[in-house]
């Protein structure tokens, strides 16, 4: 009986000594990190692929990439819950509540129904929430952390050197949909495969409903739904249709720097036929304020540098 009571003690004691880590989890190569916060409430249990930089064709320009960190998921409608809980206590009193997928399949259904802006904001929320420094700022000066309303921000008011989450930028986006410095060659077709069905869930397979995240087999970086499921926002202004992709350089472009019409979606959806979840398949005629319309879900997932 007292050996049982030491081991439950000690056993209580690295609970709670592990309850004080973020465990935000980076999966490469079989290898796991933690972040240590300090309470509790920042814990959260999201994975992250690291994508070694290198170069990629984008359009018909060859493009630089750093590394950075990618969400090896869609963000997930319990996801989104719970950071937006500790937003609406910590500043960002409009986050919207967004909806769990459509006609959702299962469990951990990409979260729906969040545009742009809500997007932002909930990324500036993640990274306070899990210890880091936000990225997005009200204005060029940035001295105010964008959390409320709908400000107009371009590149200057983005700080891309803090450690915080952001939107992958449309090419950082599309290197790692393509595999990164892993990639087939010739690339696959869409992410991951050249076969549709075994990577993406599209108007042919998805029964008109979105689908647990992971439930398709990954990319070659191990990246899951990059096609199908939800369209996925990224960072840039769209550069106009007649526009040559890349905008803004060779190296790590990140688009247009002044204000634009659309924001850049990617991937397809579970509502889309099967280009449109190709990796080179590109959509710029969405609106930032759009929530969701007649072309599909709009989802999202988060980068780190």
């Amino acid at each position: 009986m007292k050996r049982t009571y030491i081991a439950i003690l000690l056993l209580a004691v690295t609970l709670s000594a592990f309850s004080q880590q973020t465990m935000v989890t980076h999966l490469h190569d079989g290898t796991k990190e933690y972040r240590r916060c300090s309470s509790v409430d920042s814990v959260t249990f999201e994975p992250f692929i690291a994508v070694a930089g290198g170069t990629f064709t984008a359009g018909v320009t060859t493009v630089t990439i750093s590394s950075f960190k990618m969400d090896m998921f869609e963000i997930t409608y319990e996801l989104w819950t719970a950071v937006r809980a500790w937003g609406l206590v910590h500043g960002y009193t409009d986050l919207v509540t967004g909806q769990n997928g459509y006609n959702p399949v299962g469990t951990n259904n990409p979260v729906m129904y969040v545009n742009w802006y809500d997007i932002i904001k909930w990324c500036n929320a993640r990274s306070e929430k899990d210890g880091l420094n936000p990225i997005y700022y009200t204005t060029s000066s940035k001295n105010v952390v964008y959390k409320t309303g709908q400000a107009v921000i371009n590149n200057d008011a983005v700080d891309w050197t803090a450690n915080g989450y952001r939107l992958p930028t449309e090419a950082e986006w599309e290197f790692a949909a393509k595999g990164g410095t892993l990639k087939h060659s010739p690339v696959f077709t869409y992410s991951g495969s050249n076969t549709v069905g075994g990577v993406a869930w599209y108007s042919t397979n998805s029964g008109n409903k979105t689908h647990s995240v992971g439930a398709k087999l990954p990319n070659e970086l191990g990246i899951y739904d990059m096609s199908g499921n939800v369209w996925e926002w990224c960072w840039d202004w769209y550069d106009g249709f007649i526009g040559i992709y890349p905008y803004g350089g060779t190296t790590d472009p990140k688009g247009p720097s002044t204000t634009q019409t659309y924001r850049v979606l990617r991937g397809g959806s579970f509502f889309n036929p099967d280009y449109n979840c190709q990796v080179v398949d590109r959509d710029g005629y969405s609106f930032p304020l759009v929530r969701d319309d007649s072309y599909g879900g709009f989802g999202f997932r988060c980068v780190l540098q």
